[in-house]
């Protein structure tokens, strides 16, 4: 099943995990832009993601503390770990503050990887303007590669942005 982005759309493709778990497709793992469905019996479950970065030996405990709330983890990857549990669960980012300390643990890689695309591409450009020859050229090439890929990192990083801002205006209303 393919992802909305999850900068983008978490909670639709959390949604859409759901209702796919409800036909019988179960979530087994992330894969490559989206995730990895079984079929299986149809269960009624809710899905939730949580961005945090773990050492080996800690995931045994922040696992657990997500089965005391009821929350069963199904798969991680790449300090992602997607949990479901019963539709009347308590959500795990339950206010705008823990959804904001969330989006900002997202935040962290996303625009690093932004901001090392964006100083790259700006340096391709550099030398695609002020070189000549065999350098301008692999520059140009350079430039288009790095540009396609910056722009979209610099969406991603907006995307995460965009949200922090609602939850904290979410949080200001509620003052």
């Amino acid at each position: 099943m393919p992802s909305m982005g999850l900068a983008f759309s978490e909670a639709l493709d959390m949604k859409e995990l759901s209702k796919k778990a409800a036909e019988g497709w179960h979530l087994k793992r992330f894969q490559c832009a989206g995730y990895g469905l079984e079929k299986g019996e149809p269960e009624e479950v809710i899905f939730s993601i949580d961005y945090r970065k773990l050492q080996k030996a800690d995931e045994e405990e922040y696992f657990e503390l997500f089965a005391y709330g009821g929350w069963t983890h199904v798969c991680s990857s790449a300090h992602m770990h997607i949990f479901k549990a019963a539709p009347e669960t308590t959500p795990i980012y339950s206010d705008a503050e823990s959804s904001i300390d969330k989006l900002a643990r997202l935040a962290k890689p996303v625009n690093l990887v932004a901001s090392i695309a964006l100083a790259i591409t700006m340096v391709l450009w550099v030398f695609m303007t002020f070189t000549s020859g065999t350098i301008q050229h692999i520059a140009e090439q350079g430039f288009t590669g790095s540009f396609i890929f910056t722009v979209p990192a610099i969406m991603t990083s907006g995307g995460v942005y965009y949200h922090m801002w609602k939850n904290l205006r979410l949080k200001s209303k509620h003052i």
